[in-house]
């Protein structure tokens, strides 16, 4: 690709250790029936020849860029500041695109130019590439995420129940958008969660009822590695994008349709999501106080993580006395198992 020329498309790969998919990802943009982009690869210090996977590739319109190990967060908000696209498609290095993806997301772009992002919907993937069976676990979840996303009130409360768009691989939006929002946050495992509601709250953001992802589930994925962490993150997220959205949009119909989404959704906590709602308030809605792993609200993040974690022991010594029918209801209520 010569210099002067400015792409329709940035497509940003953030690539950590996937050096077993990294060319599945590649070869899914080389396949796109729209051929006006530039790939730009984020190596976020890869120890396992990922990158030389990517040099092997010489198509003029990709560039590898390398950095330290920071994080999924940084290696995106990286491709968005290197990126000369008007259009920015994400894709993770172990997920891939269809080919008609990129094709699709201008032409909802072009027939509704007020929109500042899209996302598509995603197809769930085996480690070998294969789609799962409709009847397995994934797609049987999945499709009921997007019939409960169907009947909410909003994209906003639909989002709040849970992360149906899944992954920043099914993202499309504005370049100048995405910077003016200041990127990703520094989430570990929700930063996409995060963008998505952004997104939805400014009310610019549509949906394509079209798998153009797909989405690879595998033994890697960050998602799996620390669930007690990522439910902190969860409410963290959600109390944050609530008190937002509510400064902007405060009627009485809006926090009750909050109301009913957040008793939905499993994941939350509601005495960690208050807890998170006065900290966003002293934090005067800073986003860069999401960070909380340093500085001086870290005792947040010490207190937030030891109640969890108390809570699923409890919730586990529960399950266990009631499976062996060792203790009744009074006894549970005297050890505390009860909640």
């Amino acid at each position: 690709m010569q210099a002067s020329h400015m792409p329709l498309v940035s497509v940003v790969i953030p690539a950590y250790n996937h050096a077993r998919f990294v060319g599945d990802a590649l070869e899914s943009v080389l396949r796109q029936t729209v051929r006006d982009w530039e790939m730009i690869v984020i190596d976020d210090g890869s120890t396992d020849g990922t990158a030389d996977i990517v040099q092997r590739y010489k198509d003029p319109r990709l560039r590898l860029l390398r950095q330290p190990n920071s994080g999924a967060h940084a290696a995106l908000n990286r491709g968005i500041a290197e990126a000369k696209g008007s259009w920015i498609s994400f894709l993770n290095s172990d997920d891939r695109f269809l080919p008609h993806k990129l094709e699709r997301h201008l032409h909802v772009h072009a027939a509704r130019p007020g929109l500042e992002a899209s996302a598509s919907r995603v197809r769930y993937i085996n480690v070998s590439g294969q789609p799962f069976s409709k009847y397995s676990y994934y797609a049987a979840r999945y499709r009921s995420m997007r019939r409960n996303s169907s009947q909410s009130s909003s994209l906003f409360s639909s989002l709040l129940v849970a992360n149906h768009l899944i992954t920043t691989s099914s993202l499309f939006a504005k370049r100048s958008v995405l910077l003016d929002m200041g990127g990703f946050v520094g989430l570990r495992y929700v930063h996409d969660w995060f963008m998505f509601l952004s997104l939805a709250s400014r009310q610019k953001f549509a949906v394509i009822e079209e798998e153009l992802t797909d989405y690879r589930r595998h033994g890697g994925n960050t998602i799996r590695e620390d669930d007690a962490t990522g439910q902190i993150e969860d409410n963290m997220v959600l109390a944050w994008q609530v008190s937002a959205y509510m400064q902007r949009h405060p009627s009485g119909d809006e926090l009750r349709d909050i109301f009913i989404a957040l008793r939905q959704n499993s994941r939350v906590d509601f005495e960690l999501f208050s807890l998170f709602v006065l900290w966003r308030a002293y934090s005067k809605g800073d986003a860069g106080a999401l960070d909380l792993l340093k500085g001086q609200d870290a005792w947040l993040l010490e207190y937030a993580s030891r109640k969890t974690r108390r809570r699923r022991v409890r919730r586990k010594a529960r399950r266990f006395f009631q499976q062996i029918g060792l203790i009744g209801e009074v006894g549970m209520e005297i050890l505390g198992l009860r909640k």
